[in-house]
């Protein structure tokens, strides 16, 4: 029976650990202004405005940040164009690490910040954050 409720114990600290770390993520990402996309806690691309590019489409409901070559970049086709705080919306997201290229399809994301035309975007079970521009 102890060993039962230690395990419990443990398991429910481990969870609110778990819950912390999450809470910190989102909050360090919301924090900073920068273009970007983040990847488990890693910058996966940073927008340079000397050396890369922005593209948003609305009849693609599609944001593209890339480097003037294409080596580096990450695309999010969105079910729906962020608008609000809070909003919640799917995305096929595909972004290029320094030895190839990754995808996740069918993302759910949280609009949890709003900034003039800029939109912060958090999947807390993808741990995965985007920052994007929302173009005329």
């Amino acid at each position: 029976m102890m060993r039962n409720a230690a395990f419990l114990l443990s398991l429910l600290c481990l969870l609110l650990l778990s819950g912390c770390q999450d809470e910190r993520q989102l909050n360090a990402f919301c924090e900073n202004d920068e273009i970007r996309l983040m990847v488990g806690g890693t910058i996966a691309f940073t927008y340079e405005p000397n050396t890369c590019q922005l593209a948003f489409s609305r009849d693609l409901k599609e944001f593209r940040a890339h480097t003037d070559n294409m080596s580096d970049f990450f695309v999010a086709e969105f079910s729906e164009i962020p608008s609000t705080l809070g909003q919640r919306l799917s995305a096929d997201l595909v972004w290029t690490t320094e030895r190839e290229v990754l995808s996740r399809k069918n993302l759910t994301l949280e609009v949890v910040r709003l900034e003039g035309d800029e939109c912060w975007l958090w999947s807390n079970a993808g741990r995965i954050g985007l920052t994007v521009r929302i173009l005329e």
